[in-house]
């Protein structure tokens, strides 16, 4: 096991932050994130044996200093390219993150090994997740409504935890959402997501709200607070565990569900990606294969020929 010095706490600490970041936000599972963390663990002892702890003086020669270094090692093409990629993700965190400027990491050409299809629910799926619920319970009538609005808007589980009740206009059916980069963006809802989130605000959220914690979060705990990312991503994982829902479920999963069921369903891909908030289209272009892979099943199943 690889022995992490102190000299590169600081370091090691903003891994641990962005490990973090991808468990909740990306919704990535336990062992693609281990994978990670043996990767970034790996980047840390090529640091301390060139010296080097601060994060601001990493430029492009180390990172190709570290690859260099990986390739003595003689692991496989396909390891060394999950490396490359892991190294490109945890500077594009940085970079998201304010925490630099400019990213090294760009020199690093990312090898093509394959598309990853992000998880999704069916149509029934979310149906049945959806219908577990009893919202005469104060409890339940505010997590429903969580689940109901990220999958009709969307949302990135940080957008729906920042969200604040002055930034929904639910006679106008939209919420304004301020994503990656303090981006601003307009989010249509739908008429189950605004009856929802009525009854939430009539008689839920004033059970949660507190003595001299006022605060104008839309989602709040117990303590009247504001509802952490963590807690968003905790009960979505018990809710699908009680439908009976065996996928890696996260709250990216219902963002995934949304922009699938849209392409589906003939939306064309600028619009959803106007919806998502990506910045760059081929981010969205991703779900486009998951809609040929269903053409592809129905043309097998169908023609004459396949």
């Amino acid at each position: 096991m690889i022995r992490i010095p102190k000299i590169i706490v600081m370091i090691e600490k903003l891994i641990d932050q962005y490990i973090n970041y991808s468990l909740i936000e990306k919704g990535l599972t336990k062992n693609t994130l281990y994978n990670y963390k043996i990767d970034l663990n790996q980047f840390l002892f090529f640091l301390n044996k060139i010296k080097c702890n601060n994060i601001l003086k990493i430029d492009s020669s180390i990172l190709v200093g570290f690859i260099n270094f990986m390739k003595l090692k003689k692991i496989s093409s396909r390891s060394l390219a999950r490396k490359i990629v892991t190294i490109k993700n945890f500077f594009k965190y940085l970079i998201i993150d304010r925490i630099i400027d400019n990213d090294p990491s760009t020199i690093l050409e990312s090898p093509r090994i394959g598309v990853h299809l992000p998880e999704y629910l069916t149509l029934e799926e979310i149906e049945i997740l959806l219908d577990i619920f009893d919202i005469s319970n104060k409890y339940q009538l505010r997590d429903k409504s969580i689940i109901e609005l990220m999958y009709s808007a969307g949302l990135r589980v940080s957008e729906l935890s920042n969200l604040k009740i002055s930034r929904i206009h639910l006679n106008e059916k939209i919420i304004k959402i301020k994503g990656k980069g303090n981006k601003e963006r307009i989010v249509p809802i739908g008429e189950k997501a605004v009856c929802l989130l009525e009854k939430y605000l009539q008689n839920s959220r004033p059970y949660f709200e507190k003595i001299n914690r006022e605060n104008d979060f839309l989602f709040i705990n117990f303590k009247g607070g504001r509802l952490s990312r963590i807690s968003i991503w905790k009960l979505i994982k018990q809710y699908a565990l009680k439908a009976g829902i065996h996928k890696n479920i996260s709250p990216h999963t219902l963002r995934h569900s949304f922009a699938t069921h849209l392409l589906n369903n003939g939306a064309d891909l600028r619009s959803v990606q106007e919806l998502l908030g990506h910045s760059d289209i081929s981010t969205t272009q991703i779900y486009t294969h998951l809609n040929y892979k269903k053409l592809k099943k129905f043309h097998s199943q169908f023609h004459p020929r396949a």
